[in-house]
């Protein structure tokens, strides 16, 4: 009985805890949020807001004016925020604006907190404490939503619960979520071949094809209203082969392979076979290495595959943005923490500041011509994409190491 009430008593100390991370992160975030001003991606976010209150449904007939490149889930959020404009007035102070236009990045950053809290409390508090507070006070989530103001932590939000779900044998919730999370960020789909594995291996037939069916009418329901106000029945497609073919260029500012040998901002259709037709047959293997995997690894995680696929995706393939490796974050963190992993925790850590500093340097580059990150850019970003290319096959050893070896062989390892 008295262990029980001294459980209970630390379990609450530990509530109160979670608690305090969360006000302190908060504050931090909007300390910074709303200090530093950031026009880069924030103004397009407003022009599209502002756009949107001329029509919702129909924005994408519009979309060629205001340079409108997302799926439809975001542009709900950001109807409320030219509504905001709509009462403010467009013309508002610098802390005023920056609040307005991080205000969901930071909200979505500070709920994927509290995800991870209360995905690990049941099994343990301090557990879920710990998870929550590696990504309140993670410099890479903070630098992505209050200084630059990006959505990646909407999309890690919704990728790590639509797997949880997942994992917890809720396949029809899982696949509305993650039909959710694919019209967020195009990014999103990268892991449909991961999730539709998992469906395959994990559930019968008939609950496999309830959970397609499901995502199928989640994304008609949402993908609808727009197709009859944009008078366009073939909306999904052109949003999403408009979106992939916007940026044709072997990498945006990512610290990959092509980072190495000076090809940023370089066209990736040029050459027979070109190394955008390439990257397809990356795609392929990576996608018959996950089969591969399912069949014949002792040790199948859906946290660990995640990563795996992500990180090689940015990697080796084209078209990466300097930002798409983020998403990776989430995935190594659960897979740390859901396997008491220290060895994955190092590779969250390696993660953690390599996708930091793949944010810090262009931004800060962007930010003045003369500053040391902009007249160094060139040399800094061959040796950040060396480190980042030396750490990707140190942390893929890891997880396929994880993978093939049985729990006695790990634990000798870590």
């Amino acid at each position: 009985m008295e262990l029980s009430v001294n459980k209970k008593s630390a379990d609450k100390k530990i509530i109160d805890i979670f608690f305090i991370v969360l006000l302190f992160g908060t504050l931090l975030r909007l300390a910074i949020g709303i200090g530093y001003y950031n026009p880069q991606d924030t103004l397009w976010y407003k022009a599209w807001a502002t756009e949107l209150q001329g029509g919702l449904f129909d924005i994408y007939s519009r979309a060629d004016k205001v340079n409108l490149d997302y799926p439809p889930i975001y542009l709900f959020f950001l109807k409320i925020t030219g509504g905001i404009y709509s009462f403010t007035g467009e013309s508002v102070h610098n802390y005023t604006e920056m609040f307005i236009m991080k205000l969901w990045p930071m909200l979505g950053d500070i709920i994927c907190s509290v995800a991870l809290f209360y995905v690990f409390k049941k099994q343990s508090p301090k557990t879920g404490l710990v998870a929550s507070a590696l990504w309140m006070f993670n410099p890479s989530a903070i630098f992505n939503s209050s200084f630059w103001g990006q959505t990646d932590s909407i999309m890690c939000l919704l990728l790590l619960i639509s797997f949880v779900a997942l994992e917890r044998e809720k396949p029809i919730l899982a696949s509305i979520l993650f039909a959710l999370a694919g019209m967020t960020k195009y990014q999103c789909l990268f892991f449909t071949p991961l999730f539709l594995t998992e469906l395959f291996v994990k559930y019968r037939i008939s609950k496999m094809l309830k959970g397609i069916f499901a995502a199928a009418v989640t994304v008609a329901a949402v993908f609808l209203p727009f197709m009859i106000g944009s008078k366009n029945p073939f909306l999904f497609l052109d949003v999403y082969l408009k979106g992939q073919g916007t940026y044709p260029y072997c990498t945006l500012n990512a610290y990959n392979v092509y980072g190495i040998f000076g090809l940023n901002w370089k066209e990736d259709t040029v050459g027979t076979p070109s190394l955008y037709a390439l990257s397809f047959v990356l795609v392929a293997l990576l996608i018959g290495f996950m089969i591969y995997c399912y069949i014949r690894a002792k040790r199948n995680s859906v946290w660990v595959m995640g990563f795996f696929f992500m990180n090689t995706l940015f990697m080796f393939m084209t078209r990466m943005h300097e930002r798409y490796q983020f998403v990776a974050l989430i995935f190594i963190l659960m897979a740390a923490i859901v396997h008491r992993n220290r060895s994955f925790f190092y590779c969250f850590v390696g993660i953690s500041v390599i996708t930091f500093l793949n944010q810090v340097i262009p931004m800060f580059s962007w930010r003045s011509e003369n500053s040391f990150f902009n007249l160094y850019y060139g040399e800094l970003m061959v040796i950040f994409s060396v480190l980042n290319l030396i750490l990707y096959f140190v942390s893929s050893y890891i997880a396929i190491r994880f993978m093939f070896k049985n729990n006695e062989e790990e634990e000798k390892a870590v």
